[in-house]
């Protein structure tokens, strides 16, 4: 297996140190026992990275969700370590081309929906990344050589990068997101817009709000680049309940038919494959009507630009849970853009009493709940005409959940314990 590491002959004379024992370093660690070299994984709740293990390591591997400022990235800078992250090591094994997606909202969409509509035109294609295979892993599995990687990026894993180049770039927008990580809007931008550096000299596609914080913070995208907005899609031939319809997905829509447009997929492959598409989980996904009250599951919105675009979509009396832990973000300001469209307020998790402070300011009912079970019942108890229960939480999930998976599959557990309830009391009644 061929490698982009410099000295790699040198390197393998030491162990590895994997900093991180999730499913980021797993993958690290599959990839290192694929090339047999020696490593110890590090984690904060098992073994400690200290100086007599940083002179023990030959180059240091971390997962994502290290800060920059982390202690253990900083010894092993004064080490002089080589220092990658997951992404970037397994880039360095890598010859297949790829083509990096992020975005603060929609990358895992256009991800799997580009690896669809190649495999669906008989190319060879694979998705890896942010979407939940680690690049180390996919190397580590082996993968065709003709096939396109199409490579999900967050700004964690953007932010220095040192081999890895893309050979085309697809960022779907920028929002406030992240700001406890990169400290400021700017920094989360910059921390993107790395990637376009990398691909350039490339083809490279963005949505209008990255051109707009690109005017915003000075920065002069790459020559190559081409601005995407919603209107250039024709999105006539989706059913009007599809999921690709709604306003949320429609910049996804035009990112993917401008990159399958300039790479010779056909107008008619294009739909086919769009129209055969299923959604990933907890992402504006109609989960059950009771009575006259129609719940919607979007764990997936971990942040303000997420809720809002779901909000979007309702035009008629709308009940909206959110809440969570904050990621940097200011509460007012997502009330602020929500309140046009929401009639009543139920409010969880840590951000749950300053979203209820910022809703009772703006004449918005809001009642704060302790858990979902708890949302999804008040909510449908004051349901007096057809209502949209709309669950886009706007914040992170880590205050009460593993994951906003974990959290979705609780909130449809909610919606179906209530149902049977309800069905129960309803039969009783008829007895």
């Amino acid at each position: 297996m061929r490698s982009k590491l410099k000295n790699l002959d040198e390197l393998r004379c030491k162990p590895v140190a994997v900093l991180g024992a999730g499913v980021s370093g797993s993958g690290v660690g599959a990839l290192l026992d694929r090339l047999e070299w020696e490593y110890v994984t590090y984690d904060e709740q098992s073994r400690v990275f200290g100086e007599t293990e940083a002179r023990a390591s030959s180059i240091v591997v971390y997962s994502p969700g290290f800060h920059p400022n982390h202690p253990w990235l900083q010894l092993a800078k004064q080490e002089s370590l080589p220092l990658l992250g997951e992404m970037d090591f397994g880039s360095c094994f890598l010859e297949n081309p790829i083509v990096a997606i992020t975005g603060t909202n929609g990358k895992t969409t256009l991800t799997t929906l580009l690896g669809k509509i190649w495999k669906e035109a008989g190319k060879k294609a694979v998705e890896a990344g942010n979407v939940g295979i680690p690049l180390c892993e996919l190397v580590a599995r082996g993968i065709d050589p003709d096939a396109l990687v199409f490579l999900e990026v967050s700004s964690f894993q953007a932010q220095g990068l040192k081999y890895l180049r893309p050979n085309n770039l697809l960022w779907t927008n920028f929002e406030e997101d992240h700001l406890d990580h990169h400290g400021s809007m700017e920094e989360y931008f910059r921390s993107k817009s790395h990637l376009l550096d990398r691909a350039s000299g490339n083809e490279s596609w963005v949505g209008r709000s990255v051109c707009q914080s690109a005017r915003q913070f000075a920065y002069e995208m790459p020559e190559n680049t081409k601005v995407v907005t919603r209107e250039e899609v024709d999105s006539s031939f989706l059913p009007p309940d599809h999921f690709m319809h709604s306003y949320p997905q429609l910049e996804n829509l035009s990112l993917a038919w401008s990159f399958c447009h300039a790479r010779g997929i056909s107008k008619n492959q294009f739909e086919q494959a769009i129209l055969n598409y299923s959604p990933e989980p907890h992402r504006l996904e109609k989960i059950a009507t009771v009575g006259q009250a129609t719940f919607w599951n979007d764990s997936k919105a971990t942040n303000t630009s997420a809720a809002v675009a779901a909000c979007r979509n309702f035009s008629g009396t709308l009940f909206w849970i959110g809440g969570g832990r904050a990621k940097g973000g200011d509460s007012s300001i997502l009330v602020d853009l929500v309140k046009p469209f929401v009639q009543r307020a139920y409010l969880i998790g840590e951000m749950g009493e300053s979203l209820q402070t910022n809703f009772g300011k703006e004449g918005v009912l809001a009642s704060l709940c302790h858990n979902l079970k708890e949302a999804v019942a008040q909510a449908y108890a004051q349901v007096t005409e057809h209502t949209d229960v709309l669950f886009s939480p706007g914040f992170a999930s880590f205050d009460s959940h593993a994951n906003y998976s974990e959290r979705g599959k609780s909130f449809i557990e909610a919606v179906f314990d209530l149902k049977k309830a309800v069905s129960g009391i309803t039969q009783e009644s008829i007895n």
